[in-house]
């Protein structure tokens, strides 16, 4: 398995009322200039000090954040050449995360050309309502225009964000906006649930009162019918809260999934290596004064540790736990790992066996967390 390399880009025009993520809006020209500048030091580092081998070439690139899109784009291009060189990478999946409100179509001709061969639009709604309450600052109309723009600049691995259960979307709506996509040519949606996180304006605004102004009834089957009405489209659901045409699922996601290596720089990205899950403090300047003080340890992993993260990870994905490939990575039958969590819950309905796959049943998908929490 090769390593991965994530890429976190701290910067945003505004801070979404319901985002988690380490962002810092509004950022001058110059601390994003010093930031990628110390990007770059940090890929040289790790290419240096951290590679695999010579013949390990990462699998994917994948630039998130924050709004990689923000910043000036020779800053972004001069990164990922510094990425490619370092670790002697020519062809892999290169994605960049982009927002209706900061792509145009020289900015996406651009990404094309300096190397990205993927794009993730933060599209959430192509309701104008429920962007106004999502606090986005793009309407429908900008972002049905950044999904063409990257379609004329060349872009044919495009991929679409939908959030669900926000309130005032209707499920007509929800199906409407998904039919959408699908006609403007994007080739992968993921579907996320609104959650609401402690620390966010949404926090103060709907923690008590989610629930009554959307039904967890209404959720779910918003959930389900997303599913139902992608693959009617073509689109497969290889994992919970992701669909795409077959070959066009993200590969980079993917590796997160099957317990893979990959490297994380920036300020507020994470990494795993080896044994060892590591992260960067959420301090941009922190991070520019001193990249390698600003990353601490977050976890040693034994054997045991991944062998019980296997679950974890797995059942998120379509296939589910391959039965074999537990057996050639941990040396144990995963039946007699697991023997009581998959008993119990093959017995409730909520999982199933089959062609050397252990997986969630399509109720089990309705409670996946307790289920996987059965494996911990």
């Amino acid at each position: 398995m090769g390593r991965h390399i994530y890429v976190h880009n701290p910067f945003c025009i505004s801070k979404c009322p319901y985002c988690d993520f380490y962002s810092v809006p509004c950022a001058t020209e110059d601390l994003m200039k010093r930031y990628y500048e110390t990007c770059i030091k940090e890929t040289e580092y790790l290419a240096e000090n951290m590679h695999a081998a010579e013949d390990d070439h990462p699998d994917t690139i994948y630039f998130g954040g924050g709004t990689p899109s923000y910043p000036g784009k020779e800053l972004i291009a001069k990164l990922l050449r510094s990425i490619t060189e370092a670790f002697s990478i020519s062809d892999c999946e290169k994605t960049i995360e982009v927002n209706p409100s900061s792509i145009d179509e020289d900015k996406a001709a651009y990404y094309l050309e300096c190397g990205f061969n993927r794009a993730s639009v933060g599209v959430q709604s192509l309701s104008d309502e429920v962007l106004k309450t999502l606090g986005r600052r793009h309407d429908s109309g900008m972002a049905v225009k950044a999904i063409e723009n990257l379609k004329k600049a060349g872009f044919t691995n495009i991929s679409a964000d939908l959030i669900t259960g926000v309130p005032g979307q209707s499920l007509e709506g929800l199906v409407k906006d998904i039919r959408t996509l699908v006609s403007l040519g994007v080739t992968h949606v993921s579907t996320y649930s609104l959650m609401i996180e402690e620390g966010t304006r949404f926090y103060g605004l709907y923690k008590d009162t989610l629930e009554e102004l959307v039904p967890p009834e209404l959720e779910r089957e918003m959930y389900h019918k997303t599913l139902l009405t992608l693959e009617e489209l073509g689109f497969i659901p290889y994992e919970i809260s992701n669909s795409a045409i077959p070959g066009f699922e993200s590969r980079h996601n993917a590796c997160y999934w099957d317990g893979c290596e990959y490297y994380g720089i920036g300020a507020g990205s994470h990494g795993f290596l080896g044994s060892v899950r590591y992260g960067h403090k959420d301090d941009i300047e922190d991070y520019i004064r001193d990249f390698k003080a600003n990353c601490y340890i977050e976890e040693k992993m034994s054997l045991e540790d991944k062998m019980r993260e296997y679950p974890f990870l797995a059942l998120r994905t379509r296939k589910g736990m391959d039965i074999l490939k537990f057996k050639e990575r941990f040396g144990k039958d995963i039946h007699e790992v697991f023997e009581d969590a998959i008993s119990k819950n093959k017995a409730l309905g909520y999982l199933e066996e089959s062609e050397g796959f252990i997986k969630l049943t399509l109720q089990g998908l309705d409670l996946a967390n307790p289920v996987i929490e059965d494996f911990l």
